[in-house]
């Protein structure tokens, strides 16, 4: 017996693939209950708030008095319901974070996992509780962000309390909890297990030696939860027109789209600076005013509810109603209409300029739900924000436009804009082509994102995303022989000695190292015991010198695992 508990124990240390896949089934399933937890806690708060009281208490109460004292009616009085719930729960979502502390977010968590290669569990009460207020709130902002939070800190103190991992095991196992949350809530495993992992980084994911797990993790989870809420896979958005065919035109359709969205980026980010800059001269700030900036945040969003009912609440069900503007109502929120009934939100009377302005006013409840302490994912309020910008452009009076169905305005827009914010182009375009149901829309997507990636390299949103501290880059060596190029080695690259010094790219240091009787890369006149010469050693972003940066989280410290 002892014996047996002693190989589990070397194989839980040094896991091997058999032993990786099974951790991707313990948290897979630990993800896929937790979610199903999280989601059942959300759904009954939002459906108690905005569906049973209105519905069962406050409109036969404003009908009763309507008929009595010839009060308005419930579609002209509901409004104060709208604004009175908005200002209570973000109200709640601020006494939250001053009794629990700060939930975190999703620059948070991303620091966490460089910083830390894990997600403190001590945050989890927090947000839990606090983003189901956000969410209850009608803020722009999704559980997206939440489930990636609560999966990952769940999975990393199982991990670390039970399992004992540190280091690089402790982050990968992380980064499966991660995926799993995305993949579950999103209802696409390969796309939301992407997600997680490209978020990381602003240029890609770097961490490969987990992605196959980490997507294996996603796919248990997704599995679990949906089969837990007996939900479908597939389509969620159902667009009147789909995209039979697509050809060149489409594509370079999307890197047009993608240059609009990476201009609607932005204007977003500048947006963001003067909402945060509005709320600092009210002496308004997150962490340090918590309750009044929830209390105020929710009043502000609110009243832009009221007058404009589709920017309530993140955005993944009223891309329905923007679809099918005449078919399918306004979900959650009551009434419907808004501010004394507004006709174009009872009757779908969408025109092109009244989707911009809907477009509009969703950027900017998504800063300020961010900036009012309110927690959750603006993923989908993006995409929200692109399928209304879509829509209009897409019911322009413009005959350049005419060929062109909205499904692909929507999703090319939308696909640019997340992708320039979050830096996720394979996920982005991923998840967009498959809950709309039209999977030809991928290519124009994924020229939409790419663009707007490269348009916006320079301008991050998300600060914490990075580049891995733990791997060193390398150049091969190449020596020409017989007439062709042979590569002879890697060795690290450095500053200092730099590696275009010849034709053949690093020809000069070829010269000045030989290969051992190991087959391994050294120099001449190098110490045994560092025989890639440590003075050319360099890591990413800079030769080695102090930093102020944290340690290496790998606790192996070789280049490349």
């Amino acid at each position: 017996m002892q014996v047996r508990l002693q190989k589990l124990k070397e194989r839980l240390e040094k896991p091997d693939h058999v032993t990786m896949l099974a951790l991707a089934l313990l948290f897979g399933i630990i993800a896929g209950v937790v979610a199903f937890v999280y989601n059942s806690y959300f759904e009954f708060l939002l459906t108690l708030t905005w569906e049973w009281v209105p519905e069962r208490l406050v409109e036969p109460m404003l009908r009763d008095a309507h008929e009595r004292l010839r009060f308005p009616s419930p579609d002209r009085l509901g409004w104060i319901y709208t604004l009175s719930v908005s200002t209570f729960m973000g109200t709640m979502a601020g006494l939250t974070q001053r009794w629990l502390g700060s939930p975190g977010d999703l620059p948070d968590t991303v620091r966490c996992i460089h910083r830390k290669g894990s997600i403190p569990i001590r945050q989890a009460p927090s947000m839990f509780i606090c983003s189901a207020f956000s969410i209850a709130a009608g803020g722009s902002l999704g559980p997206e962000a939440a489930l990636l939070a609560l999966c990952g800190a769940a999975v990393s103190w199982v991990a670390r309390k039970g399992l004992g991992y540190t280091g690089r095991n402790l982050r990968c196992c992380a980064i499966m909890g991660m995926t799993a949350g995305l993949a579950a809530f999103f209802g696409v495993a390969l796309g939301g297990s992407l997600f997680a992992l490209e978020v990381l980084h602003r240029t890609g994911m770097q961490f490969y030696e987990v992605a196959t797990f980490a997507v294996a993790c996603g796919t248990i989870c997704l599995t679990v939860f949906r089969g837990l809420t007996r939900a479908p896979f597939g389509q969620v958005w159902a667009f009147p027109e789909g995209l039979p065919v697509v050809d060149f035109r489409h594509v370079l359709f999307g890197i047009a789209a993608g240059m609009v969205a990476a201009c609607l980026a932005i204007l977003f980010m500048h947006m963001y600076k003067l909402v945060f800059s509005f709320l600092s001269f009210l002496r308004l700030q997150e962490h340090h005013t918590p309750v009044a900036s929830g209390m105020v945040g929710g009043f502000l969003i609110g009243l832009i509810g009221i007058f404009l009912p589709p920017t309530m609440f993140w955005g993944e069900f009223e891309i329905r109603t923007l679809a099918n503007p005449g078919e399918v109502a306004l979900p959650h929120i009551w009434p419907k209409g808004g501010f004394y009934g507004l006709s174009p939100f009872l009757q779908g009377e969408y025109t092109w300029w009244l989707f911009m302005l809907i477009g509009l006013a969703k950027l900017l409840t998504i800063c300020l739900t961010v900036l009012s302490g309110f927690r959750g994912g603006f993923i989908f309020p993006l995409f929200f924000a692109g399928v209304a910008f879509g829509k209009g452009f897409a019911l322009m009076p413009l005959a350049a436009f005419g060929s062109f169905p909205p499904v692909l305005f929507g999703m090319t827009i939308a696909a640019g804009l997340n992708t320039a914010i979050t830096r996720t182009p394979l996920a982005t375009t991923l998840i967009l082509s498959v809950l709309s149901g039209v999977p030809q829309v991928t290519v124009p997507c994924l020229a939409a994102a790419l663009t707007s990636l490269f348009i916006t390299y320079n301008m991050p949103f998300i600060k914490p995303q990075q580049d891995r501290t733990d791997i060193h880059w390398k150049e091969l060596v190449m020596i020409e022989e017989d007439g062709e190029l042979v590569i002879l080695g890697e060795v690290p690259v450095s500053d200092r000695e730099p590696l275009e010094d010849s034709a053949h790219g690093g020809h000069a240091l070829a010269q000045a190292h030989q290969i051992d009787e190991n087959g391994e890369l050294c120099r001449p006149d190098a110490d045994p015991e560092n025989p890639a010469g440590e003075d050319i050693m360099e890591r990413v972003g800079g030769v080695h010198q102090p930093s102020t940066e944290p340690p290496p989280l790998s606790p192996l410290g070789v280049a490349g695992f």
